[in-house]
């Protein structure tokens, strides 16, 4: 990974570290995680809700991880962002797990 997008990625994960996602309903998490990309200059193109095989979850009640897929800018590459869904006391969060480009 570049320079340039290990600075990109490191200015999301910021924006999440800063103002955490936390929910009432795993549903509501991918509108958050859309809102902190965004604040980043990211544009979420995707999401996908996984279960614990990282195969689609049948619902977001049953994911266990949230993978969005963004756009930065007019850049070609896609930029993808992996997370882990907790639930504590009744409710959901989002835990940064990873962050990957796909370069065109």
């Amino acid at each position: 990974m570049s320079a340039e997008i290990s600075l990109l990625h490191g200015r999301a994960k910021e924006a999440f570290d800063r103002d955490p996602c936390v929910a009432d309903s795993p549903a509501q998490l991918g509108d958050c995680a859309r809102g902190r990309l965004a604040s980043a200059g990211f544009e979420a193109r995707d999401l996908a809700y996984l279960d614990a095989n990282v195969d689609p979850a049948e619902s977001p009640e049953r994911a266990r991880f949230l993978r969005v897929e963004a756009k930065y800018g007019e850049s070609p590459d896609k930029h993808i962002f992996t997370f882990a869904i907790l639930k504590s006391a009744g409710k959901y969060k989002l835990l940064w797990l990873q962050s990957a480009v796909a370069t065109k």
